[in-house]
């Protein structure tokens, strides 16, 4: 499974929250320049990780965001599930598949999701941020 770019970035901007001191306001410009992101993927996915929990927002000037949770409990196969639209690896229905009623594609794939899913439900934010001072140093973060 390829993961959609707004997982990505999702998971991206939780780590480089993460990394940051509690009280430390980050800026939408702070990630767009850290990871060479669009100022725009990076505001959608922060409102839509604010409406979730998982950051803490505040609008206006001087305004920015910062984790909302504690990395210990952001569990990655949450965050992929929200952020990805769908979860199923085929569409047997567009264009409508002739096997489709005998076929078993469809449920070993499925299986092979579940799978996957599972061992990102074994994971946390705070597995990701193991290594802190790696990746701090990486993104620069004082």
């Amino acid at each position: 499974m390829k993961l959609t770019r707004h997982t990505d970035y999702a998971l991206r901007i939780l780590i480089y929250s993460a990394l940051q001191p509690q009280s430390r306001l980050i800026s939408i410009q702070e990630v767009t320049d850290v990871y060479d992101l669009s100022r725009n993927h990076v505001m959608k996915i922060v409102q839509r990780l604010g409406q979730e929990g998982y950051l803490s927002t505040i609008r206006g000037k001087g305004g920015g965001f910062r984790i909302g949770l504690s990395a210990e409990d952001i569990n990655l196969g949450v965050v992929v599930r929200m952020m990805e639209s769908t979860t199923v690896l085929i569409d047997c229905d567009e264009p409508v598949c002739r096997i489709s009623p005998s076929c078993r594609l469809k449920g070993i794939l499925a299986d092979a999701m579940s799978a996957f899913m599972a061992v990102l439900d074994s994971y946390t934010l705070a597995d990701l941020i193991e290594n802190r001072k790696e990746l701090a140093g990486l993104l620069a973060v004082g």
